[in-house]
C-alpha cells in the first residue's frame, strides 16, 4: 500500500463512491486484505470458477480504490480494467478446456480503454481441430466469462444471427464482399486477447490488412456520419443530450468517433495513425500535424473528465450508467465524489456542472471542425497516399509538368523536409501537385511551394492552413502557378496565406483606406530609411492583396486598375507628407498613371510642380 494512504482510508473512500464494493467489503471478509496490498496485483486462479469471480472482485475492488484515492490516472485505470477482463478470458479457455479457439477483444477492451460496467465486446476465431468441439468450447467460454463480466459478441459478423464462431477464411470472405464501414471501423481496435495465439496474430494480421488495404471512401464517410447522427437523434429525443456523458453532444463519441474518423482517412497511408487507443491515437494525430495541438489537448483533457465522471457513476453500483443524474440530492453526491467541494460563490453541484458544460461545449465545437473538414472527402478518393520518390516522376508527367528532373528533385526535397514536421503534408502532395497541374505555369508553382515550405516551421506552418482550408491549398496553387513575383511576396508576407479562405480579406480597400494605412505606417518612423521600408512593404502587401484578387478572379479588370492607381496615389501621398516640403508642392501622374489603369508592371509617370522661381527654392523642392 502507498505510504500516504492507510486501510482505513482506502476503505473510506470506497465506501463513500461504491454500494457494489461496499457490499462485498461486508460479504467478504477476504477482500479487506486487498485494501492492505494495493500495489500487489494477485496471480490469476486456474483451479476453479468460484475463485476466478472471487479474483476479478478483489482486482476490481483494488483498481478501482487506486482510482478514488487519486494513485493511478484514468489512463492507467482503464488499461488496468482492460487487462483484468483480458485475464478473466484467458482463465475461461483454460478451465473450458478448449483448443482450437482465438478470443479477439472489440471496442474499448481491444483499445485498452475498458469502463468499470462496459460490455466486454468480442468475436471469435476457429482454428484447426473439430469444428463442434471447438463451438461447444466456445460457448463454455463465455458462460465462464459471463460469471465476471457482460460479454457482448453482437459486433461479429451478421450481429446475432451470424455464427458464433467462425474461421479466418469466413471472416476474410465477409470483409471483402459484405462488411459495412462501420464494421471496419469496429476493426481499429480488434486485438487478440486469449486463446490459441498464433490464431489470434494470423486474425489481427488478416484484420489490418483488409482494413488499411481498402480505400475510406467519401460514401464510407457519409456513412459513418449517417450512424452517429441516428445515435444523436435518439438520445435528443429522449432528452438527454446534456446529460448524456456517452452519447449526449460534446460527449465521449464526439471525441472517440472524431480521432476514428481521421484515423480511417489518413491511416491507409500512414501507420503511426493506427493505435487502437483514442488517447495515444490523438496525441499521434497532433504530433503528424492532422489535429492542431491544442485542438489535441483540449480534447484529450475533456475526454478525460468525461470518462472519470462516467466511471464514478458506474462505480457506484458496476451498473452502466451513462447519464449525470438529474436530481439534486444524486448530483451532490456525484460533485462530492469527483472531489468537488464548495466555496463561498459556488455549491460543489454548481462547480461540477460548471465544468462539465465547458468541456462538453469545448468538444463539440472542436468535434465538428473535424468532423465535418472538407478536405477529408478529397482523401478519401483513394489512391496512394504518400507520393514516393518514384512515383512522383510519373505523377510529374501526367500532370503536366514541363521540366520533370528539376521539379522531381523539387518534390523529393518537400516530402524529405515535411516529413520531419508533417506527415499530413506529405500525404497532401498529390493533392497540391493535381492543382498545380492546372495553373499556368506547374512547374513554377512546385519551386513556389518548395520555397514557402522551406524549414520545419514554415511547412508546420503551411500544413497546419492546408489541414483547416483546401480553399486556402487550392487558391494558394493557383496564385504560386501564375506569377513569380506573387511567389515572392507571400514567401516575405506568409501571415497572408491564411487571408486566402476570406473573400473580406482580399477585398480592394478604398483609396482613403490605402492613404490611411500609408500614413500610419510611414508617420512615426523618423528614419528615412525605415520610411522607406515601411512604405514598401505596406504596398508589397496591399499589392499582393490585389493581385490575389485578380488572379482568383473576384474582381473585373477595370478594378484591378484603379486600385493600383489608388495604391500608387496613396504611397505618392504618404512620402510627400513624410517629408514635409518647404515650398508648395505637386505631384502630376501622367500616361496610365493619370488616367487610372495602371498595370502591374507599370512605371510611374510624374510631373514635379512647386511653387517657387530660386535656386533654393529648387533644391527645397528637389529633396522630395
Amino acid at each position: 500500500m502507498p505510504e500516504a494512504l492507510t486501510v482505513s482510508d482506502a476503505e473510506g473512500v470506497v465506501r463513500t463512491a461504491s454500494r457494489s464494493l461496499t457490499r462485498l467489503l461486508a460479504s467478504d471478509q477476504s477482500a479487506a486484505a486487498v485494501l492492505e496490498h494495493l500495489d500487489d496485483r494477485a496471480p490469476v486462479p486456474m483451479g476453479s470458477i468460484d475463485a476466478l469471480v472471487r479474483w476479478k472482485q478483489h482486482e476490481l475492488l483494488r483498481i478501482a480504490t487506486r482510482d478514488l484515492a487519486g494513485i493511478d490516472a484514468f489512463d492507467v485505470v482503464a488499461a488496468s480494467l482492460a487487462s483484468m477482463a483480458s485475464d478473466v478470458l484467458r482463465a475461461a479457455v483454460g478451465l473450458a478446456d478448449v483448443s482450437g479457439l482465438a478470443i479477439v477483444g472489440m471496442g474499448k477492451l481491444g483499445g485498452c480503454e475498458l469502463n468499470y460496467a462496459s460490455d466486454v465486446d468480442v468475436v471469435l476465431v476457429q482454428g484447426e481441430g473439430d469444428p463442434a468441439a471447438i463451438e461447444r468450447g466456445a460457448r463454455r467460454t463465455i458462460e465462464i466469462a459471463r460469471r465476471c463480466f457482460r460479454v457482448d459478441l453482437n459486433l461479429r459478423p451478421e450481429g446475432r444471427n451470424g455464427a458464433l464462431v467462425r474461421t479466418l477464411p469466413s471472416y476474410e470472405a465477409y470483409w471483402d464482399r459484405w462488411a459495412e464501414p462501420w464494421e471496419f471501423q469496429a476493426l481499429l481496435k480488434a486485438r487478440a486477447v486469449a486463446g490459441d495465439a498464433a490464431l489470434g496474430a494470423a486474425f489481427d494480421a488478416s484484420a489490418a490488412s483488409h482494413l488499411w488495404s481498402r480505400p475510406f471512401t467519401a460514401e464510407s464517410i457519409r456513412a459513418v456520419r449517417a450512424m452517429k447522427t441516428r445515435a444523436e437523434a435518439e438520445i435528443t429525443r429522449r432528452g438527454l443530450s446534456d446529460r448524456e456523458l456517452k452519447l449526449g453532444r460534446g460527449g465521449i463519441r464526439d471525441v472517440e468517433f472524431a480521432v476514428q474518423l481521421l484515423q480511417l482517412v489518413h491511416g491507409r497511408a500512414d501507420v503511426e495513425l493506427r493505435a487502437p487507443t483514442t488517447l495515444v491515437a490523438l496525441d499521434e494525430l497532433a504530433d503528424a500535424g492532422y489535429v492542431a495541438r491544442r485542438d489535441a489537448d483540449q480534447l484529450a483533457s475533456a475526454y478525460r473528465f468525461l470518462r472519470t465522471v462516467e466511471h464514478r457513476l458506474q462505480l457506484d453500483d458496476e451498473q452502466q450508467v451513462h447519464a449525470v443524474p438529474d436530481g439534486e440530492r444524486e448530483l451532490d453526491r456525484l460533485a462530492r465524489v469527483l472531489g468537488y467541494a464548495a466555496t463561498t460563490s459556488a455549491s460543489p453541484v454548481q462547480r461540477f456542472l460548471s465544468e462539465l458544460h465547458s468541456h462538453q461545449s469545448t468538444v463539440r465545437a472542436i468535434h465538428e471542425r473535424l468532423w465535418f473538414r472538407p478536405l477529408l472527402e478529397e482523401f478519401a478518393h483513394g489512391g496512394d497516399r504518400i507520393l514516393t520518390e518514384e512515383a512522383a516522376a510519373a505523377r510529374l508527367a501526367a500532370f503536366g509538368f514541363t521540366n520533370v528532373e528539376r521539379t522531381r528533385q523539387a518534390v523529393v526535397e518537400l516530402t524529405r523536409g515535411l516529413s520531419r514536421s508533417s506527415r499530413l503534408m506529405q500525404q497532401m502532395l498529390p493533392l497540391l501537385l493535381d492543382w498545380l497541374s492546372s495553373t499556368p505555369d506547374p512547374d513554377l508553382g512546385l519551386l513556389g511551394l518548395r520555397n514557402l515550405a522551406s524549414g520545419p516551421q514554415r511547412s508546420m506552418e503551411l500544413a497546419t492552413a492546408f489541414r483547416e482550408s483546401p480553399e486556402i491549398a487550392q487558391r494558394l496553387c493557383r496564385l504560386l502557378g501564375t506569377s513569380r513575383l506573387l511567389t515572392d511576396h507571400l514567401r516575405h508576407n506568409p501571415d497572408m496565406i491564411d487571408a486566402l479562405a476570406d473573400p473580406a480579406a482580399l477585398r480592394i480597400r478604398t483609396r482613403a483606406e490605402l492613404v490611411e494605412g500609408t500614413r500610419a505606417g510611414v508617420g512615426w518612423r523618423p528614419n528615412p530609411d525605415e520610411r522607406w521600408h515601411a512604405l514598401k512593404r505596406f504596398t508589397d502587401r496591399e499589392g499582393l492583396r490585389i493581385a490575389a484578387a485578380d488572379v482568383l478572379g473576384s474582381v473585373e479588370v477595370a478594378v484591378v486598375g484603379r486600385a493600383l492607381t489608388d495604391l500608387a496615389e496613396a504611397a505618392l501621398e504618404a512620402a510627400v507628407a513624410a517629408l514635409e516640403p518647404a515650398v508648395p508642392f505637386a505631384v502630376i501622374a501622367l500616361g496610365r498613371f493619370g488616367g487610372g489603369e495602371l498595370s502591374y508592371a507599370s512605371d510611374l509617370d510624374l510631373l514635379f510642380v512647386y511653387d517657387g522661381a530660386t535656386a533654393s527654392d529648387f533644391a527645397a523642392a528637389e529633396q522630395v
